[in-house]
C-alpha cells in the first residue's frame, strides 16, 4: 500500500476514496450500520465498532495511515464475522474488504475461516489492487460475493459506489418472521445543561430517547442505555426507497414523435410544461420529456434524473 503508481501513494488515495465512500454509504442508507478493520501487519485491528455515526468512521479512517509488512487476511476476516454475529437475522451481512498486497501471512487455515463464513451466511466481496488474487477471487465466489481490480483511483471510487447500495438477499426461514423492528422516534431538546450518553459530555442540544429518557447527539444512532434504535422519520423513508424504487419513466418526444428506449404511444403537445420546475419540456437537444406511468404527469430530463437519483418520490404522485 505504500507503492507510489497511485499519487501519492495507495494508502493516502485509498483513505480518500473510504471516507467518501462512508458518508455516500449513510446518505442512501440513513438507518444502516458500518464498521472499519484494519489491517498492519499480521495484525488485523477494529478501528471503528458497528455504528450509524459517519463522522467517527472517517475520523478513524484518516488517523489509519500506517502500513507494516505482511497482512493477515484471515485475522481480520475472523473479527469481521465477531463483529457481524450481533446482526439481526432481517439484517444483511457484508464484507468489503479493500486489499493491496499479493500475499496474505495467515496464522491458520483460511479455508475453515471461509467455510465458518458460508455457515453465517456473510457475504464477502474484495476490490484488489495491482492484480488478481486466486484466493480472493474463491473467497468472493463461494461467499456470493465480487471480486473487481482497481486500476486507478477514479476506478476504484466507481468500484466503491457499487457498495453504497444495498444488495439482494434471499429470504430464509428466520427472516420471514422479522417483519417488525422496534425503533424510536427521538424528540430534539435544547436549552438546559444536561450529559450526552454518547460522548460523555455536557451539551445543550440533543436527542431524548423515548424510552430511556437518555440524551444523544446525532441520529441515527443506537441509544447507550437501552440498546434502542434511534431514527427520524425522514432517516426512515430515505431507506424506504430501495424495497419501492420510482418507476422507470416513459421517454417521449415533445412534439415530435417517439424516441429510443421506453417509449409512449403518443407526443407531447409542443407547449407542454414540465411538473416538477414548469419550464417548458422539449428544452433539451434530444427534444425528450419523461412520463410517470402512475400519475401521468411529465417531466422534463432533469427533474427525471433528480427524482430517480436524489429524491426517490414522484411528486405528482405524493
Amino acid at each position: 500500500m505504500t507503492n507510489k503508481d497511485w499519487k501519492p501513494h495507495r494508502l493516502a488515495c485509498v483513505s480518500e476514496v473510504l471516507q467518501q465512500f462512508v458518508k455516500d454509504y449513510f446518505d442512501q442508507n440513513p438507518i444502516s450500520q458500518l464498521g472499519v478493520i484494519g489491517i498492519k501487519g499480521m495484525t488485523a485491528e477494529k478501528l471503528s465498532e458497528l455504528s450509524g455515526n459517519p463522522k467517527t468512521h472517517m475520523e478513524r479512517i484518516q488517523a489509519a495511515l500506517a502500513v507494516d509488512k505482511e497482512p493477515s487476511l484471515q485475522n481480520a476476516l475472523e473479527i469481521a464475522k465477531s463483529s457481524l454475529k450481533t446482526v439481526p437475522a432481517y439484517g444483511s451481512r457484508e464484507v468489503v474488504v479493500v486489499y493491496g498486497n499479493l500475499v496474505t501471512a495467515d496464522p491458520g487455515d483460511i479455508f475453515q475461516t471461509l467455510a465458518s463464513l458460508k455457515r453465517e451466511n456473510i457475504r464477502v466481496s474484495f476490490i484488489g489492487i495491482g492484480a488478481e488474487m486466486h484466493l480472493l477471487r474463491r473467497i468472493a465466489d463461494e461467499t456470493a460475493g465480487s471480486y473487481n481490480v482497481a486500476v486507478d483511483t477514479n476506478h476504484l471510487k466507481l468500484l466503491m459506489t457499487d457498495f453504497t447500495f444495498p444488495c439482494p438477499t434471499v429470504a430464509t426461514a428466520a427472516s420471514r418472521f422479522a417483519t417488525l423492528v422496534e425503533m424510536g422516534f427521538p424528540q430534539r431538546r435544547s436549552g438546559a445543561l444536561s450529559l450526552c450518553t454518547c460522548h460523555q459530555a455536557f451539551t445543550t442540544v440533543g436527542y431524548l430517547c423515548p424510552r430511556c429518557k437518555s440524551k444523544s447527539c446525532d441520529l441515527p444512532t443506537m441509544c447507550q442505555v437501552c440498546n434502542l434504535p434511534l431514527v427520524s422519520s425522514p432517516h426512515l423513508a430515505r431507506s424506504y426507497h430501495h424495497l419501492f424504487p420510482v418507476p422507470k419513466f416513459a421517454q417521449r418526444a415533445a412534439g415530435k414523435g417517439l424516441k429510443n428506449g421506453v417509449t409512449d404511444a403518443a407526443p407531447l403537445p409542443a407547449a407542454k410544461k414540465c411538473f416538477a420546475c414548469l419550464l417548458p419540456l422539449g428544452m433539451e437537444a434530444d427534444g425528450s420529456a419523461y412520463k410517470c406511468p402512475m400519475c401521468e404527469n411529465s417531466f422534463c430530463n432533469e427533474c427525471d434524473m433528480y427524482i430517480h437519483d436524489s429524491l426517490h418520490n414522484c411528486p405528482g404522485c405524493c
